[in-house]
């Protein structure tokens, strides 16, 4: 929200914004701060995504890289707010990457553009092999497996393809819900047909149980 406010020394209103607005740089930010302990440098994108984004949540700066804050025109009373924050949040992510990778974003004016081009350049390859496991998951059902031996092997590509999602997440860096779903669906759908009545009584279960629960009730069935 923006405040207008009258500089009693020389009687004309300035342009301030509220503490909360995306615009605001707090006193006690530095761009030569560093928002995660390990600097990008071309691996372990995924980890590094999740918390930059937890990172700028927390810092409310989210809307400078996710689009949903345009850059004023320079003549809007809001654009010295945004180009001081905008810097700041290319000083964070610059901190937060390589030498190398920093130095191959600098031809970039806006935080937005630096975000994009790295998400383009790692991201596509970590959505294929993403595509990968969810097919390899897909063919995976117990056969001659206990349950605990055939949730540990999906459990493991679970994990992995966890590590190369590059889709939306919530910025407390939580997975997407529908994909906890997924899991819950491969799971059962893999199982033997003699657990055919335990999969009914926890697909009409409301809500829908974790898949770390439908394991135990199985797990238990099974016992």
């Amino acid at each position: 929200m923006a405040i207008d406010k009258v500089n009693s020394s020389e009687g004309f209103p300035t342009f301030t914004l509220d503490f909360s607005h995306p615009f605001y740089v707090h006193p006690s930010d530095s761009p030569g701060a560093h928002l995660v302990s390990l600097p990008f440098d071309g691996t372990g994108f995924v980890a590094w995504r999740k918390s930059m984004l937890v990172s700028l949540s927390t810092k409310n700066k989210l809307e400078l890289i996710n689009g949903r804050h345009d850059k004023p025109t320079e003549d809007s009373p809001y654009y010295p707010y945004w180009e001081r924050c905008n810097d700041m949040v290319i000083s964070w992510i610059t901190n937060s990457l390589s030498r190398e990778m920093a130095t191959s974003v600098l031809g970039y004016d806006t935080a937005r553009e630096i975000w994009l081009d790295i998400n383009e350049r790692f991201g596509q390859s970590n959505g294929s092999k993403f595509i990968q496991i969810q097919r390899e998951i897909g063919s995976i059902s117990q056969g001659t497996s206990d349950i605990d031996s055939y949730f540990t092997r999906l459990r493991s590509l679970w994990d992995a393809m966890n590590t190369t999602y590059v889709g939306h997440i919530c910025s407390c860096g939580a997975l997407p819900k529908f994909l906890e779903e997924l899991k819950l669906f491969w799971f059962l759908v893999g199982l033997n047909d003699s657990y055919s009545k335990v999969k009914i009584s926890i697909l009409m279960m409301a809500p829908l149980p974790t898949v770390s629960k439908a394991y135990s009730i199985l797990q238990h069935d099974e016992k």
